[in-house]
């Protein structure tokens, strides 16, 4: 199967927002349909941290113009001209108030970027139902690598779910365990893992 990824350009915005229009990614079965507006840099936010929207409308709006400033960063598979596919990956420094909450309130194992250290942060996938189980999120995860170590970055890394069950969106373990990932903390069932990249540039 020929898919091809594309990192998210303003250009692309649209693309992006019809893909979300017409897929279903929510994992909470409530049809809820979020446009990647929470997982983004720190500008996203409202007044008193507040990073959500009422109406899918509205987070879309947001969306679209996210992306077009160029904060909900990602990258997008196609298959035959269409998107099937989505992984939303920004820099880490650039999401600090993201991270603040999801290691305070979610009890996320992370840690801060050190001085001079550059990682890449995927927050989630979604991959058209049809496609599904095909290796979609893999190929995504495969070329993001590559890209992020082109781009120079230390590491790459990622919060993963144990299975399907547990918000499977943010990518399983063990398809990250298969890309080259380890565990990097772990804290309960929250799952931090990491992947170095230097030897990837080369």
């Amino acid at each position: 199967m020929n898919i091809e990824m594309q990192k998210l350009t303003p250009a692309l915005a649209q693309e992006y927002a019809d893909f979300f229009d017409k897929t279903p990614h929510n994992h909470s079965g409530k049809g809820v349909k979020c446009y990647c507006v929470t997982f983004c840099k720190d500008s996203v936010y409202q007044g008193g941290g507040s990073h959500w929207y009422d109406t899918p409308d509205e987070r879309k709006l947001h969306g679209i113009k996210r992306v077009e400033n160029g904060e909900i960063q990602g990258y997008l598979a196609y298959y035959d001209d269409d998107v099937i596919g989505w992984c939303n990956a920004n820099t880490k420094s650039d999401c600090q108030e993201v991270m603040n909450f999801m290691h305070s309130v979610n009890k996320v194992p992370l840690d801060e970027c050190k001085d001079g250290e550059k990682i890449k942060f995927i927050f989630c996938f979604v991959v058209s139902p049809n496609m599904q189980r095909m290796g979609v999120a893999t190929k995504l995860l495969d070329y993001i690598c590559q890209d992020a170590a082109l781009e120079g970055f230390d590491f790459i890394e990622a919060q993963a779910s144990k299975d399907f069950a547990d918000d499977g969106f943010r990518g399983i373990l063990s398809m990250y365990e298969k890309c080259g990932f380890y565990v990097h903390a772990e804290r309960d069932d929250k799952i931090v893992v990491r992947k170095a990249l230097k030897s990837i540039a080369g």
